[in-house]
């Protein structure tokens, strides 16, 4: 099914190392949407270090979820406009129970979500492109050695800074997160796909970035 007239709130999904935040920077920058990112947010609380970035960091450190009642808090104080006019959540909700808080956000502030978007990796494409992962540990941009290289070697494209390897992205901890996604990702999915089939779609993340965003759009019924 096409869309008459292109989604404005969407969820991205993917297992960890599908590529789906670098997806989901272009689309913002390229398409005007407002990234929605709990790793993000909970990173940001961590570094400045504020009572809910401290309950956060350890679970975070061993690649374990944070509780649903702590992105619901995260989300409270992000989420406060109504009738905000383009979202994008990337990779949430996370787990069965994020699901209800999401449609909690939906009617107090007045927007639908109109497409849950799947990037679909094999467990084992996303570990090998996790170990490649760089992060911008000041503006949050994320890139791949292999696949999406900076412009200069280990340097953040927008600022200059010297990229760096997530916590979690060491080899333990990527198993950890590849588990946990299919013991709670899959899940919602299977959700999405059985409740909103009309709003669900796939790409396949196995390709090229540049094929993979072109997909992307297209998915959408966006013009890149």
């Amino acid at each position: 099914m096409s869309w008459k007239v292109p989604p404005t709130h969407v969820v991205i999904f993917g297992r960890p190392g599908s590529g789906k935040s670098s997806l989901a920077e272009q689309l913002g920058a390229d398409h005007g949407f407002l990234l929605i990112r709990t790793g993000e947010l909970l990173r940001n609380a961590i570094r400045k270090g504020d009572p809910l970035g401290v309950r956060a960091e350890q679970l975070i450190k061993g690649g374990n979820l944070v509780p649903d009642s702590l992105i619901g808090e995260l989300l409270e104080q992000t989420l406060k406009t109504p009738g905000t006019d383009r979202l994008l959540f990337d990779g949430f909700p996370r787990t069965m129970g994020q699901v209800p808080i999401l449609a909690k956000f939906e009617q107090i502030l007045n927007f639908r979500i109109d497409c849950y978007l799947e990037i679909a990796v094999s467990h084992e494409a996303a570990v090998k492109r996790m170990t490649g992962r760089r992060v911008c540990p000041v503006c949050g941009s994320t890139y791949h050695l292999v696949n999406q290289p900076p412009r200069v070697p280990e340097r953040c494209d927008r600022d200059g800074t010297a990229l760096e390897q997530r916590p979690d992205d060491t080899a333990d901890v990527i198993e950890v997160r590849q588990r946990i996604y299919n013991e709670h990702g899959l899940p919602i999915l299977a959700h999405y796909r059985e409740h909103a089939p009309d709003r669900f779609r796939t790409v396949n993340g196995e390709q090229s970035y540049e094929a993979v965003y072109a997909e992307t759009c297209r998915a959408l019924g966006l013009r890149e």
